[in-house]
């Protein structure tokens, strides 16, 4: 049974369906767009197995307690929770106002690192935490400061959980993509230059959502027993070259 934040829609969604096709019942929440998320909820339901969505916003502490009370009314037990939803203010550091900043943090950081400990009492029989983490945390990118630094946050907390959840047989990961083509990439200010980026790499090609999903069910795998707090970098080989 696997749980995906942010589920309804681009690498959330992709992920979603590609855990589904694998058998397993899938959990999500969504924040605003409630026919988003009952389109998902038919597409996953098509595959075979079963689904729960959730209207919840990670960045309430309050509602993150509801949406796993939802997934433990439901299921019992949880196998895998995916760290997906994400959001940011685009401006630069001298732009930003501190309400900006509590917001992304609130979602980004904050978020993860409760769904993770409310994850880990319902992961019984141990499971697996792969959180979604980008670039822009060791890598800085115009206008991206408080979500760079949210993901550079999500990165060390990534490696902290991998100790102390491993006595639980606990997991933990992170995928952290390039530029990846989804509506989101479309409010970029800079996107011209990050697709310009993408395509002078050895791939050639801007990263599809599925990109991102093949690593994260490989993470999930037991061929990935022995990876405990990896950033797995996910990039066409942006890095690289960029």
């Amino acid at each position: 049974m696997a749980l995906i934040t942010g589920g309804s829609r681009g690498i959330g969604k992709v992920i979603a369906l590609d855990l589904a096709r694998r058998g397993a019942s899938i959990a999500f929440n969504y924040l605003r767009s409630h026919d988003a998320a009952a389109k998902t909820e038919k597409e996953i339901k098509k595959l075979g197995v079963d689904c729960l969505s959730v209207k919840a916003h990670v960045g309430n502490p309050d509602k993150i307690k509801e949406l796993f009370e939802q997934v433990d009314k439901k299921y019992g037990s949880l196998d895998i929770l995916v760290n997906n939803a994400a959001t940011g203010i685009q401006r630069k550091a001298m732009e930003l106002e501190a309400k900006h900043w509590d917001w992304t943090m609130s979602v980004n950081a904050r978020g993860p690192w409760l769904c993770s400990i409310e994850s880990s009492r319902l992961m019984t029989k141990g499971g697996c935490i792969i959180n979604i983490s980008s670039l822009g945390s060791h890598r800085v990118l115009p206008y991206y400061f408080s979500v760079g630094t949210s993901k550079a946050t999500l990165e060390a907390m990534t490696k902290y959980l991998a100790v102390e959840l491993a006595p639980l047989n606990i997991r933990v990961n992170a995928v952290s993509g390039g530029y990846v083509e989804t509506d989101a990439f479309d409010s970029f200010p800079n996107k011209d230059d990050m697709v310009a980026a993408a395509e002078s790499t050895v791939t050639t090609r801007v990263l599809d959502p599925q990109d991102l999903a093949n690593a994260v069910v490989f993470l999930c795998s037991d061929e990935s027993e022995m990876i405990r707090g990896h950033i797995l970098v996910v990039d066409g080989g942006v890095t690289l070259t960029g």
